[in-house]
């Protein structure tokens, strides 16, 4: 059975529909109830996780024997990758079901809570088929790695769920999560200043709290800009809750100058004119990423970028030109966004990436309404248009694959089942299907969601949503 949708127009109807073909303002209510209907079928009744994958193959690859290893199940079926569970979680938001979203949430704050060592947090990953234990849930794939941008992108749903509804719930769990940010080993400059965190710790190699992650620190400086933007401008007082917490307002500020400081003086390449991908113990990773350019237009706002002295509209040229593809699914041509360009795979091919296309498509939105500010009319309509287009290939894509309530695949490639695709040279495996099939994705069917409705998780858009902490008391 489909949940009714509870409140259809938290984003301004005429303000979505300047980015909607025909075909999506006709069916933009049952997109909602479609995509609410997938996540219900992948939130597990065992432990409440939403699962990432539908469908995936019985072989996994052991890089140590380099074979294939043939299990009992769907090797990713019952795992649960936090930022996919974070997706899920904003996609019911934007489908007006909050009730589910906070039922995600108090999950996660649970287990946050939970002793890790010497650390709390969340893990990266736990398995969807085992039952709470006492001391929390258990870790899935990704071992007992405890990352930054999973993490905060946790923060990220429950802060767009408190200023939506108003409710403070998850409040304090949000300061403790950026507190417990705070605590993750930083860059150091040169003078003794710290800049961004770490990725943070857990299952090694790599020592994690060397590596630094352009797109997990962009999320973090997205949670602290939307926390700060509460404290500030909130129609409730949220000070008592900044001081019960021991966290004042002027360490969130300091976090985000640092971050500011690491992205302009270390990240950004001026030669390039765009973000790189990191930093590690070898220096700066100068490979290029998709999310380098989306989500540092969405988290940091091209305001802010242009005040920084970065052109945002050279990295949308940038992102055009790296990333775009065309490719196939059957015999139908689809357009999109892979995760990196020829020199990131360092292969013969490319693909769309059907959850980076969706995010580049929030940030085309935010780019045509800021070229609109600036009078530069052509160019918004250029974004504009894009958009649309590329909404419109995604949606073709849905029925191309057929899958499930629609649900759309990680990306345009169907790996056999002993077949190897990765996302960048040589990590991040496509998931295969059983049988060769397609798998569903949760993370790319919620950001179709989120794209679809006009909706930028990683920022307070106040002209065009209804947030119920920002509006104004009689």
């Amino acid at each position: 059975m489909i949940a009714t949708v509870v409140n259809a127009e938290l984003i301004d109807k005429s303000y979505r529909e300047r980015f909607s073909n025909d075909s999506l303002k006709k069916n933009y209510y049952r997109l909602q109830m479609k995509t609410a209907s997938f996540f219900d079928r992948q939130t597990s009744s065992v432990n409440g996780l939403v699962e990432s994958f539908r469908g995936t193959s019985i072989y996994s690859y052991d890089f140590f024997s380099k074979a294939f290893i043939l299990g009992s199940g769907g090797v990713l079926d019952a795992q649960s990758f936090i930022y996919d569970g974070a997706i899920a979680s904003i996609a019911y938001l934007v489908a007006g079901q909050y009730k589910k979203t906070a039922s995600i949430l108090k999950v996660y704050q649970r287990e946050f809570y939970c002793s890790k060592g010497e650390n709390i947090g969340l893990y990266n990953a736990y398995k969807t088929d085992v039952p709470r234990k006492r001391w929390g849930l258990t870790a899935g794939i990704d071992g007992n790695r405890t990352h930054l941008g999973p993490n905060v992108w946790v923060a990220i749903s429950a802060l767009q769920y408190t200023a939506i509804t108003g409710k403070l719930d998850f409040l304090p769990f949000i300061i403790d999560m950026l507190k417990w940010a705070e605590g993750i080993k930083h860059y150091q400059f040169k003078d003794g200043e710290l800049g961004a965190a770490s990725m943070g710790y857990g299952w090694e190699p790599p020592d994690w709290s060397k590596v630094y992650s352009t797109e997990n620190i962009v999320d973090h400086y997205a949670a602290l800009k939307m926390l700060k933007d509460l404290y500030y401008n909130s129609n409730v007082d949220i000070k008592p809750y900044f001081k019960k917490a021991k966290y004042d307002i002027s360490d969130v500020e300091k976090e985000i100058e640092n971050i500011e400081r690491w992205m302009i003086k270390l990240i950004y390449d001026k030669k390039k004119k765009t973000f790189n991908m990191g930093y590690n113990e070898r220096g700066v990773d100068r490979v290029d990423a998709l999310d380098t350019v989306s989500w540092t237009i969405t988290a940091l706002t091209p305001e802010r970028l242009q005040e920084l002295g970065i052109d945002p509209f050279y990295l949308m040229t940038f992102a055009e030109k790296e990333y775009y593809v065309v490719d196939k699914i059957g015999d139908t041509d689809i357009g999109g966004y892979d995760f990196t360009n020829q020199k990131g795979r360092r292969k013969n091919y490319r693909m769309i990436w059907f959850e980076g296309t969706c995010f580049h498509i929030t940030a085309l939105q935010v780019m045509s309404d800021y070229a609109a500010k600036l009078g530069k009319k052509d160019l918004a309509e250029e974004y504009q248009k894009k958009s649309i287009h590329l909404l419109n290939d995604v949606e073709v894509a849905s029925d191309l694959v057929g899958l499930i309530d629609g649900a759309l695949p990680y990306t345009s490639k169907k790996p056999d089942d002993k077949q190897i695709y990765t996302t960048f040279a040589d990590y991040w495996e496509i998931p295969r299907g059983k049988d060769g099939s397609w798998v569903a994705s949760s993370s790319s069917t919620g950001w179709r969601l989120i794209a679809s409705s006009a909706f930028n998780p990683l920022h307070f858009n106040k002209d065009a949503v209804s947030y119920k902490l920002f509006q104004k008391t009689k």
